[in-house]
């Protein structure tokens, strides 16, 4: 994956849409960036014409040169950076638009072990370090490698003796970039990482700014963040240092070359070998060959910290995205579940088992209840109904097909979820709504929200479906924000639905709204309903019991109440409290 080669070849891969675009806007660009070879040339004939007696007329001719080459070289100039930076910005959106993709289609069972600041990190600060080098960076290494070529070429033809202090710098610089490159991709590598980790502590900071206000954490979120960016800073500064150490040694090398050139030409230029103006063209050469070797070294390192965010990007591009398989087709819709032995494990604790051996069915139309203490497994089954994680062992049954051979999207359309926290986007209240079918008109969504009670409290704001919700919906009460969520699940109109404690920790008016609302929404459906307050499961037609990720008791209210287990004492407990 470090392999810088592969790398390259990965994001010139971007390119091959706009291969012949971008080959002629180089065919062009590089022999525009030749016209500047010509300056110190005409520059050496100015001198020596102006120590001659034609100093007039040839001051006219270079002159009017000068401005010829000039013109020329600033309009092709400008059109040649203009179709590369519109190429660069082409392929970073697509870049970008894959990443996005990826990471939205990645399986949950990888997401659910990363941090949301981590991997926004891969689309902002890692593709923009990339977005840098391919926006500057290359058309730069590739002047500077016309200036450097082109120099050396002009100096070794005009004086091989005055050379030789040049090139013998040369192969010092070449080795050492190899082996300092390295270094500076390793750093540029940890800076990322560190760049993400403080972007994490933003994210988690800004989407709990209640909670750390209300336990009046707000300084120890600052120290959290100050130091996290403290240790990203020091790995900035190291890779900095060392950039700054390259590129000074260089220019070193050369410019140490130079002054030796200006000594030795000197001497030369006393014994009458060369002239004034040619010793003035080649110092003007070889300051171009140490200027581009200065920039090129420049360059090198910036795109060795783009190599770094580029190894990042391609890890997680490289992660096995949810596979769409089997033979059901979109308008399959299924209506019964069944667990045939089914034992489950988080992947990233795969020594716990949270489900034991789970085997049990719900019929078309059948009203079923988890109840269970906290960490009894009731999420992780509903989870596993909406295949957001696939069993460790044992399968589950849709219509009495195995989920292997049905595709993750036909199983999901038919499963519907009204959760305790209601997760809504920061657009309206009828694109919120709209989010369960994105083909309904306005009047399925206005229907939608009127049999969800919703409808009312929606036409009392003054832009109606028009209202912005806020940030995951903040605007909205609780109520409301359940309500919403419930018109979203009739929209969806799946014939299976699961309430996960979709009336907890709401007021009585609420709840009794969100009951009436949950009433349309449960009728003729499989529904599989999870609660803490077992009366609102009294009237479903089989109540599970679990407990430790085991089904200990099933039947129906009064069934249960008269096996005198833990079923009833729960209900003695909560009722007589």
């Amino acid at each position: 994956m470090a392999n810088s080669p592969s790398n390259i070849r990965f994001l010139l891969g971007y390119y091959r849409p706009y291969a012949a675009r971008t080959l002629a806007a180089v065919l062009i660009g590089l022999p525009v960036s030749a016209i500047s070879l010509a300056f110190p040339a005409l520059t050496g004939r100015l001198v020596d014409s102006m120590l001659g007696a034609d100093a007039p007329e040839q001051l006219t001719s270079v002159g009017l040169i000068f401005l010829v080459l000039l013109v020329v070289q600033a309009t092709i100039g400008y059109v040649v950076s203009v179709t590369l930076a519109r190429t660069t910005e082409r392929v970073i959106a697509a870049l970008r638009s894959d990443l996005f993709r990826h990471l939205v289609y990645l399986p949950m069972a990888y997401l659910s072990q990363r941090r949301v600041g981590e991997l926004s990190s891969r689309l902002s600060s890692d593709i923009t370090s990339i977005q840098e080098t391919f926006s500057f960076s290359i058309l730069q290494l590739l002047r500077q490698s016309v200036f450097l070529v082109g120099s050396l070429v002009v100096i070794i033809s005009t004086s091989l003796p005055l050379t030789i202090p040049i090139i013998i710098g040369m192969p010092i610089i070449v080795a050492i970039a190899l082996v300092i490159g390295r270094r500076i991709r390793k750093l540029s590598t940890a800076t990322q990482d560190a760049l993400a980790g403080t972007a994490t502590i933003v994210e988690e900071t800004l989407q709990s700014m209640a909670a750390v206000k209300s336990y009046v954490q707000e300084r120890h979120e600052v120290d959290r963040y100050t130091t996290s960016l403290a240790q990203t800073v020091q790995l900035a500064i190291r890779g900095a240092r060392l950039r700054a150490a390259f590129v000074t040694f260089i220019l070193t090398v050369i410019f140490g070359g130079i002054a030796a050139v200006i000594l030795y030409g000197a001497q030369l230029v006393a014994a009458g070998d060369v002239t004034i103006g040619e010793l003035l063209s080649f110092l003007m050469y070889a300051m171009f060959v140490g200027g581009a070797l200065g920039s090129v070294a420049e360059v090198l390192g910036q795109i060795q910290k783009s190599l770094g965010a580029t190894v990042r990007i391609r890890e997680l591009l490289q992660i096995e995205l949810e596979t769409e398989h089997g033979d059901a087709v979109a308008q399959d819709r299924f209506t019964t579940v069944s667990f045939e032995h089914v034992s489950f494990a988080y992947p990233e604790r795969t020594d716990v088992t949270v489900l034991h051996d789970l085997t049990f069915s719900i019929a078309a139309g059948e009203r079923v209840a988890l109840v269970g203490q906290s960490g009894s497994g009731k999420s992780t089954t509903a989870a596993l109904i909406q295949r957001l994680y696939e069993p460790t062992s044992g399968r589950i049954l849709y219509d009495g097909r195995s989920a292997e051979d049905l595709a993750l999207s036909t199983v999901r359309q038919s499963v519907g979820v009204v959760p305790q926290d209601i997760v809504l986007f920061g657009g309206t209240i009828e694109e919120n709504i709209r989010y369960g079918r994105r083909d309904a008109d306005v009047h399925e969504v206005r229907d939608a929200a009127r049999r969800a009670n919703a409808l009312s409290f929606i036409e009392s704001f003054p832009e109606g479906m028009n209202t912005l919700v806020g940030e995951r919906g903040m605007k909205l009460s609780g109520g409301q924000r359940q309500r919403i969520a419930i018109a979203r699940a009739l929209l969806k109109d799946p014939p299976i639905l699961i309430l996960d404690e979709a009336t907890s920790s709401l007021d009585a008016e609420s709840e009794q709204l969100i009951q009436e609302a949950l009433e349309h929404l449960l009728h003729r459906r499989t529904s599989i309903i999870i609660a803490h307050r077992l009366s609102t499961v009294r009237t479903c037609d089989r109540i599970l019991v679990m407990d430790g990720g085991r089904i200990v008791e099933h039947g129906t209210h009064n069934e249960l109440l008269v096996l005198q287990g833990r079923y009833a004492r729960w209900c003695d407990l909560q009722f007589m409290g």
